[in-house]
């Protein structure tokens, strides 16, 4: 192989798992390693120069093994797929428009949690609920902002959405009532306390996505999801959850957990949900002031990095045994996925997706609900979006390279710069990412590829 075509910055080489895995960043290109082969790149992707006997005495390969891993290299070099030259796409905020919305419907709740980035469910403000009148405004302001875009988005969320139960069945009949050219998608975040068997059939009808927020077993989930007066929740929650989800045996919700610094072992978490009868599942990391005494450390990564591990071995052996399940952050479509000009765009906030509160003030997202250096208008007045140099500031924001660090990161195409409001959070800049965050994500980017490369035909029995 001619040296001078490995880009070792175009590539990340990573052991995850068991498997050997090589991602070429700018094609996104993914490929599955016999361990020689890994042995050989470990070596020339950190000294292009290396060559000859060097290499041979450094992999502790032999002469024609390494001709044969060259040969098969080139090929791919040959066919687009490695070692591929990374472009800087130009900012186009013209592409983004308004499709997706978040009701807060509800800046009240019924639970206490630990972590709560909305302050108990308040924002740090008045506990309210949002009227029907606030809601439809909101789709209002959703259509006609979304211009002739088709699929548009409500997230029901809170505080405890359920709550205002009423109000969220009279918004999705007055969406689908008045906007019947639309092709409505709703969701709605609970933490399952109030649901009843009555909601079951509404939501179903409405084909709405239901998050439910679970972290765990009871110890787990009770360490830091409490009612106002300290009890704990799960031994309330888990009978009706669980007479929910199996309404929806084919999909159709998430039950979604929180690891904290005192809940660290997520992989048993996941474990205990996936034994209590849950197939689709997810796990995020909090995101606290690092001053939090539940906020996560840079020391936590070797830990989080093991719990991937346990998590991956435990995913692949129920996939095997065929007891498997969904992992959110497991479900890459390498195939189907978002295209280019989509990943280069982040989560949209405050430009694709923005917030209404109970008053009809609209933030970017729900994490910037009540920060009013961020308050973007609202939607009871006729100019909804009355400050459009904070929709300019987002646009740039959610572009991918408008981040430093981001531009020359392997995992760039898989995060698309972040989280804009845990970057606003932990750093006071939109445009800082949250480096402990980036962290973490890597961790499970690097992950999902391992289950990726596992589930590959090259790897099944």
């Amino acid at each position: 192989m001619a040296l001078s075509c490995i880009l070792p910055a175009s590539t990340h080489l990573f052991e995850r798992g068991g498997f050997f895995v090589l991602l070429d960043v700018p094609s996104g290109s993914i490929f599955s390693l016999d361990e020689r082969v890994y042995q050989y790149l470990q070596v020339v992707l950190a000294d292009s120069s290396m060559k000859g006997e060097s290499v041979q005495r450094l992999t502790g390969l032999d002469a024609q093994t390494i001709t044969e891993i060259e040969g098969e290299l080139e090929q791919l070099v040959a066919a687009g797929c490695l070692f591929t030259q990374a472009t800087q796409p130009t900012e186009d905020g013209s592409v983004l428009t308004l499709k997706s919305l978040c009701l807060n419907v509800a800046h009240e709740c019924n639970f206490s949690c630990a972590y709560c980035f909305a302050h108990g469910g308040d924002y740090h403000g008045d506990m309210t609920l949002m009227t029907r009148e606030v809601a439809r405004a909101g789709i209002d302001f959703l259509v006609r902002e979304s211009g002739v875009h088709h699929n548009v988005e409500v997230d029901f969320f809170g505080g405890e959405p359920l709550m205002n139960w009423d109000v969220v069945v009279d918004t999705m009949a007055y969406a689908r009532s008045g906007y019947p050219l639309k092709k409505w998608r709703f969701t709605l975040t609970t933490n399952g306390s109030l649901l009843r068997d009555d909601m079951f059939p509404v939501l179903e009808a409405n084909d709405v996505s239901v998050v439910l927020s679970l972290d765990g077993g009871r110890r787990a989930n009770d360490a830091n999801r409490v009612f106002k007066d300290g009890r704990g929740t799960f031994d309330t929650i888990i009978e009706r959850i669980r007479h929910f989800t199996r309404t929806r045996d084919e999909g159709g919700y998430f039950v979604r957990g929180t690891y904290a610094r005192n809940t660290l072992a997520f992989a048993e978490n996941v474990r205990e949900l996936h034994s209590l009868g849950f197939k689709y599942i997810s796990m995020e990391p909090v995101v606290l002031s690092a001053d939090s005494a539940l906020a996560l450390q840079t020391s936590d990564l070797p830990a989080i990095r093991t719990q991937y591990e346990e998590l991956i071995a435990y995913f692949l052996s129920e996939l095997g045994s065929g007891a498997g399940f969904d992992f959110f952050h497991f479900k890459l479509d390498l195939e189907a996925g978002p295209c280019l000009s989509k990943r280069i765009y982040g989560c949209g906030a405050g430009v694709e997706y923005m917030a209404v509160a109970p008053n009809g003030d609209v933030f970017p997202c729900h994490q910037f609900d009540g920060v009013q250096e961020y308050r973007m208008g609202n939607v009871l007045v006729s100019r909804a979006l009355g400050r459009p140099e904070l929709v300019a500031e987002f646009v740039h924001a959610n572009f991918l390279f408008a981040k430093e660090e981001c531009g020359s990161c392997w995992a760039r195409f898989y995060c698309s710069g972040g989280c804009l409001a845990n970057n606003y959070a932990t750093t006071g800049s939109l445009l800082k990412p949250y480096a402990l965050g980036c962290a973490v994500q890597k961790e499970r980017i690097e992950a999902a590829l391992a289950v990726k490369a596992a589930e590959s035909p090259e790897n099944k029995p």
